[in-house]
This record gives C-alpha cells, sequence and structure tokens, in this order.
C-alpha cells in the first residue's frame, strides 16, 4: 500500500527511512499515483462491498509518523476524514499524544501552541475535529 509511505514516512521499523519525502497526491503523474478518487476506489470500495453484506466497518487505527510533512499529513488526512464521513464510519487516531498525535508528537516542522504544559498541534486538532 503504497500512502504507506505518507504514513509511515522514515519509520525504522518498517524501512521508512530509505522513502522519498512523500507529497499528496503521492507519486504525481506516475502509475503509482495515489489521490482522494485512487484512495475511494481501492481503500473504500472493498470495504463498502463487505459492509453491502452486514459486516460493521470502523477504522481502528491511524494517522502520519511525526516525520512526514506537516502539510502533507494534514492534506492526506483531510482526504481520508472526508472519504470516512462520507462512507458513515467511524475512525480512531493511532495515538492522541506521540509521535502520530496532536500533543508533543515531535514534530519539527510546525509550530505548537502550548495546551496545559503539552505541545499542541493546533491544525490537526481542527482537521479531525472536523472530520
Amino acid at each position: 500500500y503504497d500512502p504507506m509511505r505518507i504514513s509511515h514516512h522514515k519509520a525504522s521499523w518498517v524501512r521508512g527511512e530509505d522513502w522519498p519525502t512523500p507529497t499528496w497526491p503521492l507519486n504525481p503523474g506516475t502509475p503509482e499515483h495515489w489521490d482522494k478518487e485512487r484512495l475511494r476506489r481501492e481503500i473504500i470500495g472493498p470495504w463498502k462491498e463487505l459492509e453491502r453484506q452486514g459486516v460493521g466497518i470502523h477504522v481502528g487505527e491511524w494517522g502520519a509518523y511525526n516525520k512526514t510533512p506537516h502539510a502533507v499529513a494534514l492534506a492526506w488526512m483531510k482526504d481520508l476524514l472526508d472519504l470516512w464521513r462520507e462512507a458513515g464510519w467511524g475512525w480512531a487516531l493511532w495515538n492522541f499524544r506521540g509521535s502520530f498525535g496532536i500533543l508533543d508528537s515531535d514534530r519539527t516542522d510546525i509550530a505548537y501552541e502550548d495546551f496545559q504544559g503539552h505541545k499542541l498541534d493546533r491544525s490537526m486538532l481542527r482537521l479531525i475535529q472536523n472530520g
């Protein structure tokens, strides 16, 4: 799944250190191109088929590692949240606090807001609140 190159950019446990810096859409102009429509077709579509057979769907863990460029992470996350809202599915962020979360993620490419002694990623918080 190529979008893992966004969610796990530079993550050592999946050998993401060697992946090129991602963009969203991913790999534009190539056969490996991923965008919102491809996510709808290849990720949402098969699960919707299963849902039509009576299986409940919940996105149990997702997010973007703190090494993924912030703007890329937010754009990718927005498209996923839009698709899950369209599908009527619930979701859970991988973690609230930590390297995939909105608090104390240790991203180096954003300005944090102080929140009760924690570093808050206000942009990501707003995005998920609207998702």
